[in-house]
Parts: C-alpha cells; sequence; structure tokens
C-alpha cells in the first residue's frame, strides 16, 4: 500500500510539470488564458485576404504561446491551416529564414540561394491553392536590421497586392512596430497592429484556475493573490510559482496550496534562477559600504507603478521607497541611484528614456523585476509568506 501511495504521488508531481511549463511557449488552446483581444486581431488578419500582423511587446509576456495557440480558435476546418513558426537569430538571410518556413511543405531545400519576394510569392501561391498557409517569424528583433528585413517588408507587401491566401506574422521585442519594420511605412496598411501588454490579474488568476482543476489540487485565495501580485503581469513568474508550490504541497503529500508552499516556492524560484538574473542583480546592488541604499531603490522600482510599455518615473518610485523605509523619501534621495542603474558599473539594469527632469526608466530585462520582489519577500523587507520570512 505504501508502495502505491507513493507512487501516486510521484505521478502528480511529475504531472504538475505538464500543466504549469514557465520554461516552455503554451501550445495547447485549452491552457491558453486571456488575451482575447489579440486572438480576434490574429484571427482577423489571416481571414482577410491581403493582411499581415505584427505582435510585439516586452520579453516574456507570452507573445509565442499566442502565436503557438490562436489558430486553435479559429472557426474554420483545421485540415485548411497550416502554420510553420520559425525562429530568427542574427546570422538568418532572408533565404534562410524561408527555407526554414517552407521545410513543412518539403520545399525549402529547392529554394535558391538568391531567392527574392516574387519567387516567395509564387510559392505561396501554390500552397495556397489547398490550405491557408500561417507563417510566424519568432523573435524578428533578433534579425539584423538591413537586407533581410527589407526583403522581408517586400515579401509582405507582394503578398498583399497580389491578393495571396497566406499570412505572415512578425513576433518580436519591442515597443512599436516601427522598431521592428523600420523605414518600411509603405506596408503599414497590410499589418494588423497587436500589441502584447503583460497579462492583468484576471488573465493570470486564468492560468492558475485552468490548471489546478487538471491536477485535483486547489489554493487558499490569498496565496493565488500574492502569486498574481509578485508575478508583475509576466505569465513565465506565474507558471514558476505555482509549478513549485504545487510540488511542494505534493512533496508533504497534500492537494491544498498554501502560504507555506509559496514561500518554498519563492526559495526555490530565487535558488534556481538564470545566472544572468543573479549576477545582474548582484552588480546592480553590490557596494563596500553597508550603509547603502540600492537593493532598496531597486526593490521600490520594481515596485513604482508603470504606463503600459512598463516604464515608470522617479516620481512613481517615491511611495515604495517611503514603504520600503518606514519614513519620507524624496527623489534627490535617490536620484544618483536611478542614474547609477543606467550605468555599466551597475549593469546596466535600468533604461532611460525622455529628457531631464521627465526622464521614464525601464527594467532591460523584464524578468528581473519579479525576482527582486521576491528578493525583498526573503529578506523580509517587504511582506511575504510567513514560512518565509520567520
Amino acid at each position: 500500500m505504501a508502495s502505491r501511495d507513493r507512487n501516486e504521488w510521484d505521478v502528480l508531481w511529475e504531472e504538475i510539470g505538464t500543466v504549469f511549463s514557465p520554461g516552455a511557449p503554451i501550445d495547447e488552446g485549452d491552457l491558453f488564458a486571456g488575451r482575447p483581444y489579440q486572438i480576434r486581431e490574429l484571427i482577423d488578419a489571416v481571414a482577410q485576404r491581403g493582411q499581415h500582423a505584427i505582435v510585439f511587446g516586452e520579453r516574456g509576456v507570452g507573445k509565442t504561446s499566442l502565436a503557438n495557440t490562436f489558430t486553435k480558435f479559429m472557426h474554420r476546418p483545421v485540415s485548411r491551416l497550416t502554420a510553420t513558426r520559425v525562429n530568427c537569430d542574427g546570422v538568418d538571410t532572408f533565404t534562410n529564414l524561408w527555407r526554414k518556413a517552407l521545410a513543412d511543405w518539403d520545399i525549402g531545400q529547392d529554394l535558391r540561394h538568391d531567392a527574392g519576394p516574387d519567387d516567395i510569392r509564387r510559392i505561396l501561391s501554390t500552397i495556397s491553392l489547398n490550405n491557408i498557409a500561417i507563417i510566424v517569424f519568432d523573435e524578428f528583433d533578433r534579425l539584423v536590421k538591413g537586407q533581410t528585413t527589407t526583403l522581408m517588408a517586400d515579401t509582405i507587401k507582394a503578398l498583399s497586392d497580389h491578393s495571396v491566401l497566406a499570412t505572415i506574422i512578425v513576433v518580436g521585442v519591442a515597443d512599436s512596430v516601427s522598431e521592428l519594420i523600420k523605414e518600411h511605412a509603405s506596408i503599414g496598411r497590410n499589418l494588423v497592429e497587436v500589441p502584447m501588454p503583460r497579462m492583468s490579474e484576471e488573465e493570470l488568476e486564468e492560468i492558475i484556475d485552468k490548471r489546478l482543476p487538471r491536477l485535483g489540487m486547489t489554493i487558499d485565495p490569498a496565496t493565488k493573490a500574492q502569486i498574481i501580485s509578485y508575478s508583475q503581469g509576466l505569465p513565465h513568474y506565474t507558471h514558476l510559482l505555482s509549478l513549485h508550490a504545487a510540488r511542494d504541497a505534493v512533496e508533504k503529500r497534500g492537494r491544498h496550496i498554501t502560504d507555506d508552499n509559496l514561500g518554498a516556492s519563492i526559495s526555490r524560484c530565487l535558488d534556481r534562477a538564470q545566472q544572468s538574473i543573479r549576477d545582474a542583480y548582484h552588480k546592480a546592488t553590490a557596494s563596500p559600504r553597508p550603509d547603502n541604499l540600492f537593493k532598496e531603490v531597486l526593490l521600490a522600482c520594481s515596485l513604482a507603478e508603470t504606463d503600459e510599455l512598463g516604464y515608470f518615473t522617479a516620481a512613481a518610485v517615491v511611495d515604495p521607497m517611503c514603504q520600503i523605509m518606514g519614513r519620507p523619501y524624496e527623489i534627490p534621495s535617490f536620484s544618483g541611484h536611478l542614474k547609477g542603474f543606467c550605468d555599466a558599473a551597475r549593469g546596466p539594469i535600468l533604461e532611460q528614456r525622455g529628457i531631464k527632469r521627465k526622464y521614464r526608466y525601464r527594467f532591460r530585462d523584464p524578468l528581473m523585476q519579479p525576482y527582486i520582489i521576491m528578493q525583498g519577500v526573503k529578506s523580509g523587507t517587504i511582506g511575504g509568506p510567513p514560512s518565509l520570512t520567520d
């Protein structure tokens, strides 16, 4: 009996890793959460001849998961949809990209090394006689701006001008379309712009609510609220915190997740964080002076109210700084820290935009922000699960 019981918990422990996936994009429609506007926009782009789409936003907001799953919400025969996704990198040429894209149709290897937009148009015209071709170019921002991106823009225009029943979807890290497709304003009317902001609290809650019932597990409402708060709109951390909290519950032979499990989860997340994240945090906060405020100011930046692009002002840092320190703080007391966080000596961990006295700041790596908050929770600087700070 003991062996059978142990096996049951082992199976559940493994199953948790199949429903919470912080390290991989979602590819199952039933597990995709939120993003109704973005799904509709992509479906509309596929449905209309001559329309293509560009999905842009911060790193870690779920752009690839959206590209992987949106076709599962389309109300047309799936047999007619043929979707393929290509990961771009810094050495890809136009021909390389299309050889990878056309490999699913077993014709990529025949593409000439000097193929151009009209060659791609002719090939896709043939494919789209029997299929609706959807080609996703992910991580488009990694391409070196120049001939490759110009030819891709020309291809989009050629497909639109000839009303080819094929849709190109460009996905990348950017604040705007112009950052991904520079100097190609002529294709603007052919592109459906799909911005991907950070997820709302309701959308992050949906991630948890869709998965725990599959596992036969439950969670305290307050614990779920904390997971959502620490995630800062990034689904990666909702998956990561939920994964380790659920596994901690199972390791303790329970199916209900509490603050105690969340405390263990935070410790595991910090211990197993990417080395680049850990190194960047140490570089930004290291100081020989024991009374330095680098950790506190960085934590206040992580808690500051942001705009839809993740930028915050110095004024937005004041309230969280006062709460952290337990006494009034004004901008001059930490403005030097903000400047330092934007310099190479401390990273830079922040990026700065705007003009003097109107600067806006943003974390260069969005995944750093929840990490900093969890460090603040573990140190007891801000409130968190009692099991972690006791």
